[in-house]
């Protein structure tokens, strides 16, 4: 494809690292992420997943990475299922039943196949969990989720615990996609784990062509002040498109990201819009070439007057 073709396409990037505190303590990554492409490029999905920290939730790694892994064929069956983009908003909270449903029964399938061991069993008792209820052996893998899919046309996100998504606008602007939940503070947050965890989800779904989305836990997030945080994202777009080792590079950042920030698990995927980031890019380099040569000139002619002028200064 050519610099500049107007060809819709997608390409898309995944990252996970190990906090520095789970490094320290000898604790698996507990975050996933993952993102998938369809066959013509043309749309694209991001998931993101935050298996919850605590001895309570001792296989909150297998969590994540099943929810990441749901989300993912769920959406895809979503897409191959919607007729109209009409009717993507009043089906998004189905979408999120589905997602709850099929991990549990999964997570459910996993306890099958791996019983707990002895530790496991101890830390059953400890914690007062009810292995012979289902909802507190679901709770064992518990794990925030946030997912998005991107098409030339729309996109939509859903959500349940912490964590951001972050849109970029046609214009290049880069905003919070999906508002926070006001519950969550001081550690709290809510999980698919959850009885009602429908009722916690939240979604957004625009009909509009963006630049691009990103997913990330609040490990990558927490670790910014939330306006860099959106320019963050924003240098993001710039390195997937103009830079040949961005995937090595993010690969790098991250651990070091949470050794100098949150010092929490971090994962981050997204998708970018290839044709118009690309001329968004290079616009406004060309933008800023231009504001930087009139402000050199305006320097020099400054210059140039306070050399021929300037013994004027301070004289009546």
């Amino acid at each position: 494809m050519g610099l500049f073709d107007g060809r819709y396409e997608l390409t898309g990037f995944c990252s996970k690292a190990q906090g520095e505190s789970h490094k320290e303590k000898d604790i698996p990554v507990q975050d996933a992420a993952v993102f998938s492409l369809s066959k013509s490029g043309k749309s694209g999905i991001a998931v993101v997943a935050d298996g919850h920290g605590g001895e309570k939730y001792f296989r909150s790694a297998k969590g994540s990475e099943l929810a990441v892994s749901i989300a993912k064929q769920t959406i895809t069956s979503f897409e191959l299922q919607v007729r109209s983009e009409k009717t993507i908003a009043p089906s998004l909270k189905h979408l999120a039943s589905n997602i709850i449903y099929q991990w549990r029964e999964k997570v459910l399938e996993d306890i099958q196949k791996l019983p707990f061991n002895d530790g496991e069993i101890k830390l059953c008792t400890e914690k007062n969990i009810d292995t012979t209820n289902e909802d507190d052996l679901v709770s064992i893998y518990g794990t925030t989720l946030i997912a998005a899919f991107v098409t030339e046309t729309c996109w939509f996100a859903v959500q349940i615990g912490d964590g951001v998504c972050v849109s970029i606008t046609g214009d290049g602007k880069a905003e919070t996609a999906i508002p926070a939940d006001e519950r969550l503070a001081f550690g709290k947050t809510t999980s698919l784990c959850n009885t009602d965890a429908i009722d916690s989800f939240r979604y957004n779904f625009k009909k509009e062509k963006v630049l691009g989305i990103t997913v990330a836990t609040d490990g990558v997030a927490d670790s910014f002040i939330p306006e860099k945080y959106l320019d963050f994202n924003k240098n993001l777009m710039e390195d997937f498109l103009l830079t040949e080792h961005a995937q090595r590079n993010l690969d790098t950042f991250l651990p070091e990201l949470s050794r100098k920030g949150s010092r929490d698990d971090v994962a981050i995927a997204g998708l970018f819009n290839i044709p118009d980031c690309r001329k968004f890019i290079y616009k406004n380099r060309q933008k800023k070439n231009i504001e930087s040569s009139t402000k050199a000139a305006a320097v020099i002619k400054a210059k140039d007057a306070i050399e021929k002028y300037g013994h004027f200064i301070g004289k009546g």
